[in-house]
């Protein structure tokens, strides 16, 4: 089971470097790669329990995929960041009745 999280991970570590490079067709190309692991998995864990050091893997694992794919959503959609800031720059500007000042 291990082996699938850590297919998907370097598969994440690609679709970052190939996002840094804004090559989306190689991102798509990725993620379609990985269907196949990702459904594997999603069988797995009905049925493999895992020891204590295999979880402590999987998680270090699950972790890293976590940060890579936030990296890549960054780089997809840098509006996202920029709509956020506008959000919270109109926040701040909300009196304590809820008016926009």
């Amino acid at each position: 089971m291990l082996g699938f999280y850590t297919q998907v991970e370097q598969a994440s570590r690609e679709m970052l470097v190939a996002a840094r490079l804004a090559d989306w067709d190689q991102v798509a190309e990725i993620v379609a790669r990985c269907a196949a692991p990702i459904r594997e998995l999603r069988r797995l864990n009905l049925t493999l329990a895992l020891n204590r050091d295999e979880r402590k893997t999987k998680l270090r694992v699950m972790r890293q995929i976590i940060r890579n794919e936030a990296q890549v959503r960054r780089l997809a959609s840098p509006w996202n960041d920029r709509y956020e800031r506008l959000l919270l720059g109109h926040a701040a500007a909300i009196t304590p009745t809820g008016l926009v000042v």
